[in-house]
């Protein structure tokens, strides 16, 4: 944990920008009247996305432009991203069960020629 936190403070502050960026050409191009608190609030949502998927990314090594890449597109769809997690946690909290159900696989009918 030590690694990260020195990694971090040593330049991986970046990534808040990169993430906040990311939602900043978002609110640009888009139409939607936003308040300024709606405007806060998806910028710190875009940076903490960003910075989990910051601490995801260090374990890979991957070339730091295709990270600069993941880590704004995470900020851009910073929104739909957490509403997909919560939407999965929510089905799961309801029935466990059904998340460990194995699946049969469908059979295919084979078309005749």
């Amino acid at each position: 944990m030590e690694k990260f936190i020195e990694k971090f403070l040593g330049g991986g502050w970046v990534v808040l920008l990169i993430g906040a960026a990311g939602m900043v050409a978002r609110l640009v191009t888009t139409n939607e009247n936003q308040t300024a608190s709606d405007v806060i609030k998806k910028m710190i949502s875009a940076m903490i996305a960003s910075l989990i998927a910051y601490f995801v990314m260090e374990q890979f090594e991957v070339d730091p432009m295709y990270k600069a890449v993941a880590y704004g597109m995470v900020g851009l769809n910073s929104p739909e991203i957490i509403n997909g997690v919560l939407k999965i946690s929510g089905q799961f909290a309801a029935d466990p069960m059904s998340f460990m159900k194995k699946e049969t696989p469908k059979t295919t009918t084979r078309r005749r020629k």
